[in-house]
């Protein structure tokens, strides 16, 4: 009877196993497909992390200059599928935005973002390292954007690719950073 047992609960964990192992699968190829997201940011509060950023002019500088206005920061990389969707619309956000849009690659070196944007790099892109990301962001998977306010406080954080030009998106934004 205790072999019995013994034998139904293993495969009964075999089985859950086996289940979840599908599902993540399944979910894993679905953040793959390439759709862009439409889920509602996440509401946070928290002061922004002060990071070392590199600009593409040379220059070096910290998120701090920034404050004393909006701004909406992304993170993004060259090797990352559904960034390289999403960034020509956050490009043509950061044109309009007087500086309210500052997009941090967290590629190795300039090399592989200057061959990707296929011309001299904005004003409003910057290199940071990833490992700093992570630890100060808690950014693990990309792409991820977070809305600060004037006062450098972090309020909204979006998890995953978005359509940047359409209204139902940038409708999720501060009026001062649309």
């Amino acid at each position: 009877m205790k072999k019995l047992l013994r034998a139904g609960a293993v495969l009964v964990a075999l089985q859950a196993v086996l289940i979840g192992g599908y599902l993540l699968l399944e979910g894993a190829r679905e953040d793959k497909s390439g759709a862009l997201t439409s889920a509602p940011p996440e509401r946070i509060a928290s002061p922004m992390p002060s990071l070392a950023v590199r600009y593409g002019d040379g220059s070096a500088g910290n998120l701090a200059r920034h404050r004393g206005q909006p701004l909406l920061l992304h993170f993004w990389a060259t090797w990352c599928p559904p960034c390289r969707q999403e960034l020509p619309g956050l490009l043509a956000l950061a044109e309009r935005s007087n500086g309210k849009v500052l997009l941090i690659a967290l590629d190795d070196d300039w090399t592989r973002v200057r061959r990707f944007l296929d011309a001299a790099v904005p004003a409003h892109v910057a290199l940071a390292d990833s490992s700093q990301v992570e630890r100060f962001f808690g950014v693990r998977t990309l792409p991820e954007t977070f809305v600060v306010d004037a006062a450098g406080n972090m309020m909204l954080r979006f998890r995953g690719a978005r359509d940047w030009t359409v209204a139902a998106t940038l409708d999720q934004l501060p009026q001062q950073l649309r």
